[in-house]
């Protein structure tokens, strides 16, 4: 749904007479799936991440008290 708004744009563009290359059409294809692959790939580096975010709390509370 977050890339439909760009669909109905090149559509109603090309209503008008403005054709958009080829190459827009195959990208907005793909736009999703490849939206779909950078969040699972985020997912996965904030689950890395977590323990290390939650070592430097730890460390910048000793600091503190």
């Amino acid at each position: 749904s977050m890339f439909e708004l760009l669909k109905e744009t090149v559509a109603l563009l090309s209503t008008y007479g403005e054709e958009m290359p080829e190459e827009i059409s195959l990208q907005l294809h793909d736009l999703p799936e490849h939206w779909d692959g950078t969040k699972k790939l985020f997912l996965r580096v904030k689950q890395q991440v977590a323990p290390l975010q939650a070592q430097e709390v730890n460390i910048l509370r000793r600091k503190c008290q």
